[in-house]
């Protein structure tokens, strides 16, 4: 799997394609267990930092579960919600969670691209995705097309695992990917679909990289925040007024 390459973006997708249409049911708990429960914290932070107000129409790109979408629900329960994902498994997913919350009149739920979001500009009062950009072909890409369905002056957060560099948690998560994880998969007869998880990481850019994106996008007061030891990096950018000229 660690040598795993893909071709043209086109690989990449299908490939992701299946990841997530294998793990699908077990994806929450695989968050619970990659995040050592602290998964539900991150969330309500990186949620915070969209300053969402009443009656707002935000959009969670790359959904999955819809948990992320559900957390902004209970911190705003006034929102409507765009709930974007391109795996029809995830969605079904997502799909049972929002109806058992009862939040289903609240909650667009749409299998679409994140590399081309299928919204007018201007659409929406702010944006968020969580756990999904190691998984995108072309992170600049979506980070432009989020930007793009903003209204001006909008918020947009990522919330994505990350590199830690904290002297201990460095080496504890390392150990983890390298050697726990594996386990988990070969336990659950998937273990591809599990191998991808730290591959995705190793390959995906150190957090102020990923900074250096946002601000050659153009996103004012670009910034981020590390969490639990820099185990995962909440982005924040505020889409300029000078946009869409």
């Amino acid at each position: 799997m660690n040598t795993k390459e893909f071709t043209s973006y086109a690989d990449k997708e299908a490939f992701v394609q299946g990841v997530f249409s294998n793990i699908a049911k077990h994806y929450d708990m695989m968050n619970t267990l990659l995040s050592f429960g602290q998964d539900y914290f991150w969330r309500k932070f990186a949620v915070e930092q969209m300053n969402i107000g009443k009656n707002q129409h935000i959009i969670d790109v790359a959904c999955g579960t819809c948990v992320f979408t559900k957390e902004a629900l209970r911190q705003e329960p006034t929102l409507m919600v765009e709930a974007l994902d391109f795996n029809r498994e995830m969605l079904n997913q997502g799909r049972l969670r929002i109806d058992k919350a009862g939040l289903l009149d609240q909650v667009n739920l749409v299998q679409g691209d994140a590399m081309a979001l299928p919204y007018e500009d201007n659409s929406f009062d702010a944006a968020m995705s969580g756990f999904a950009m190691r998984n995108v072909p072309d992170i600049k890409q979506v980070l432009k097309e989020m930007q793009r369905v903003v209204k001006p002056g909008g918020k947009v957060v990522v919330l994505e695992l990350a590199k830690p560099s904290m002297i201990g948690f460095k080496q504890l998560y390392n150990f983890y990917f390298s050697y726990i994880l594996p386990i988990i998969g070969k336990l659950s007869k998937d273990n591809s679909s599990y191998a991808w998880l730290p591959e995705s990481l190793r390959r995906y850019p150190h957090q102020s990289e990923i900074l250096e994106i946002w601000k050659s996008l153009g996103y004012e007061d670009a910034t981020y925040h590390e969490l639990t030891g820099g185990i995962v990096a909440v982005h924040v950018g505020t889409v300029p007024i000078r946009n869409h000229q």
